[in-house]
């Protein structure tokens, strides 16, 4: 993809800072019942329940503030000034294309390599991160392989090169049938665990092991897989210098986009500004969404991608965090209220504070839908606004409310909601909107028939999610958790609790492979694979805690070594 994608039509729009905060709303509609109102008297006794609505005053409402301090963004003020040379960005592009490109296509499709061999120089071409360049040769090799997979297998007793082609197939949705038992697989799981990495005599190699053993590889996304892997071959006796430079061109021309992406993306933070136009701390994430999308699409031709997806990613955090750490019920109604009504004219009634954020959620959309309509897809933008109002009326509204009144629902019934608010249905199309290499209606029709591979996602999301910030939730009065709900139903402890949520992420876990293999039939791997690579993205934030609420050390780390 050009550069010059980069220079897009939506830039940022500056609002004025305002001081007024009105503490409710302004609306014909009330917190009683209009007769209630002129007779100034209650009919009955109120119930528990009445008495929050009924006895509430602004200042009572003021006291029902989730207030919530959050952890500040690793990048500090968000400034970051790493140069860029664009000569050096189209010089690398020129070898990649001219030079490179070419030269692996010819070892890919070379009549003299046995399909094994192409098999293992697949799976280097993905641990180099440059399999991308090759998804139609690739694709063509596999889906004749898969079709001889049974005279590939039964001539092989070499476990390495099986466990490559077991990867490789699975890695392109196909699904090849694991020929080692499962209890032998944990026995080895084990003792490689305690004596893999202290065997070995070549350090490259034993610091190779340990990072694997620490987060499997296929949970990593493939941009830091490739940098500590390109790390690792150089230093592999029998290396091909070829591959080895092209990983390194194409590392660095994928950083550079990156970075670039990522100045613009604060610079245009910085300029609206609402950390000092809101009155309360929001997840500031800017630096780490730019970490997190370059591990959903880390190809640089999806730069215009990466950016709307992180535009309106940040923009949603902050609606997010308003209806949990801020807003009382009655002005995060009439927040939800405005958004179905999606009109940037009749937001009057808000507080100011909502106003200033409607008025940027709904100009980030305004500036999206003429830049996709002036690359002719109309699409994803109507889905999206339609996500965003079902998210909000199915999904936050009904944790507020909950969370303010004090209310514990069943398991079950808090799932119904959860699966809404983790959002994963809202994510995809975020995704998916600056994708310009994919068909619009097979990604949207896909997303709309509602497919079992994201609602398990939405499962596993919202079940690690809660186990992570279960005690900061309550601390702030959120007692619709997923752990809390489940140990009152169940009369257990956290402990307890949390281990059964485990073993709910791990089904939903195997959930979600086995869809991806079934959906891979119809929905082409460029559109799947997205989604694929955003659950590593959750397992980086997740793995921890909540390093997404709470970024750390290790995620910081991350960031430099891919930003710097």
């Amino acid at each position: 993809m050009q550069t010059s994608s980069m220079s897009m039509s939506f830039g940022p729009k500056i609002i004025p800072r305002t001081h007024k905060v009105t503490l409710y709303q302004k609306t014909k509609l009330s917190l009683l019942p209009r007769p209630l109102l002129q007779n100034q008297t209650l009919p009955r006794k109120p119930t528990k329940q009445d008495s929050f609505f009924v006895m509430a005053t602004s200042n009572d409402l003021e006291s029902t503030r989730p207030l919530a301090q959050f952890t500040p963004t690793f990048l500090g003020d968000h400034h970051f000034s790493v140069p860029v040379n664009d000569y050096e960005i189209d010089a690398i592009e020129h070898e990649i294309e001219s030079v490179m490109k070419p030269c692996v296509r010819d070892m890919l499709m070379s009549f003299h390599t046995c399909t094994k061999d192409k098999i293992r120089l697949i799976h280097l071409l993905i641990s180099l991160a440059i399999s991308h360049y090759f998804e139609n040769e690739i694709e063509e090799i596999l889906n004749k392989a898969f079709g001889e997979l049974e005279i590939l297998t039964d001539t092989e007793d070499d476990l390495e090169t099986i466990s490559i082609m077991f990867e490789v197939f699975r890695l392109y949705g196909h699904k090849m049938p694991c020929v080692v038992p499962s209890i032998i697989m944990e026995e080895a799981r084990s003792f490689t665990r305690t004596h893999l990495a202290v065997t070995t005599t070549h350090p490259h190699l034993s610091k190779l092991i340990q990072h694997v053993l620490y987060i499997p590889r296929y949970r990593c996304i493939e941009i830091a897989v490739a940098r500590e892997y390109i790390s690792f071959y150089k230093e592999e006796e029998y290396h091909d210098e070829k591959l080895l430079k092209f990983a390194k061109l194409n590392f660095s021309y994928c950083q550079l986009h990156y970075i670039k992406e990522l100045k613009s993306l604060t610079k245009w933070w910085k300029e609206i500004d609402l950390a000092s136009k809101l009155p309360y701390t929001f997840r500031d994430r800017i630096a780490e969404y730019g970490l997190g999308i370059v591990g959903i699409y880390l190809e640089p031709r999806y730069s215009l991608a990466r950016v709307i997806c992180t535009k309106i990613s940040m923009i949603m955090t902050v609606v997010d965090d308003t209806y949990d750490a801020y807003g009382t019920l009655p002005e995060v109604t009439s927040f939800t209220d405005a958004l179905q009504r999606w009109d940037i004219g009749a937001i009057e009634d808000l507080p100011s504070y909502m106003q200033i954020i409607f008025r940027n959620l709904w100009e980030i959309i305004q500036d999206i839908e003429r830049e996709m309509s002036s690359l002719g897809r109309h699409g994803g933008v109507q889905p999206t606004i339609n996500e965003i109002k079902s998210l909000t009326k199915e999904g936050y509204i009904k944790i507020a409310k909950w969370a303010r009144t004090g209310h514990v629902p069943s398991f079950e019934e808090y799932m119904e909601v959860g699966v809404v608010t983790a959002a994963m249905d809202d994510m995809t199309l975020y995704i998916f909107l600056g994708m310009e290499d994919c068909d619009e209606k097979i990604m949207y029709e896909w997303v709309a028939s509602k497919p079992k591979f994201i609602h398990a996602f939405n499962v596993v999301l919202r079940l690690t999610n809660d186990i992570a910030t279960f005690e900061e939730e309550l601390k702030r009065g959120e007692v619709a958790n997923g752990v809390n709900c489940y140990m009152k139903q169940h009369g257990v402890t956290q402990e307890e609790a949390v281990t059964e949520l485990k073993k709910m992420i791990k089904d939903h876990h195997e959930i979600m492979m086995e869809e991806f293999f079934k959906a891979s039939s119809t929905v082409p791997r460029q559109i799947l694979v997205r989604v694929f690579n955003l659950a590593r993205v959750i397992y980086l934030f997740y793995k921890e805690g909540d390093g997404f609420g709470h970024p750390g050390e290790n995620l910081k780390d991350q960031f430099t070594s891919l930003f710097t």
